[in-house]
């Protein structure tokens, strides 16, 4: 008996280091890498027409809702550090109608409030339509600029 006592107490402790020594590397963890701003990114572009019939005449107007995101795990984008640029590129027409009647300027905004950690915010541009529709419509959309994200966005008329 005591001599399965010494080969336990002699190997036990050469069994318990060599476990220490092979599983230090598998259960380390990777440093966190460290954000070093909000990830801000265009989301969804969506167009929608309105019309307004209480004046005469009756008006109608486009919008353009931007989605703006904050992919960061952890960060929080503070109050207007988020500027999103709308600029009109082509307006195609329809045959016959006046190009001259209708003119579209850049338009910008900022985005006022603090943006969580992966969530979203929708920026609503509005423009005045003429009465008689432009058959399209191309956009490019960039926030921050002029190194942030663009895209560029067509709307058709029906």
């Amino acid at each position: 008996m005591a001599k399965i006592l010494k080969t336990i107490a002699f190997y036990l402790p050469v069994v318990v280091f060599s476990f220490f020594l092979v599983t230090e590397n598998v259960f380390a963890q990777p440093k966190a890498v460290e954000e070093k701003g909000p990830e801000i990114r265009l989301g969804e572009v969506t167009f929608l027409v309105r019309d307004f019939e209480s004046t005469t005449p009756p008006l109608k107007m486009l919008e353009i809702h931007v989605e703006i995101l904050n992919k960061s795990r952890r960060i929080t984008a503070p109050p207007n550090s988020i500027r999103a640029v709308v600029v009109p590129k082509e307006i195609k027409y329809p045959e016959g109608a006046s190009a001259t009647e209708f003119n579209l300027t850049q338009e910008e905004t900022t985005l006022t409030i603090p943006l969580p950690p992966n969530t979203g915010r929708i920026l609503i541009f509005g423009s005045q339509l003429p009465e008689k529709k432009p058959e399209s419509i191309t956009f490019e959309i960039q926030i921050n600029p002029p190194d942030g994200e663009k895209k560029t966005v067509k709307w058709e008329g029906s």
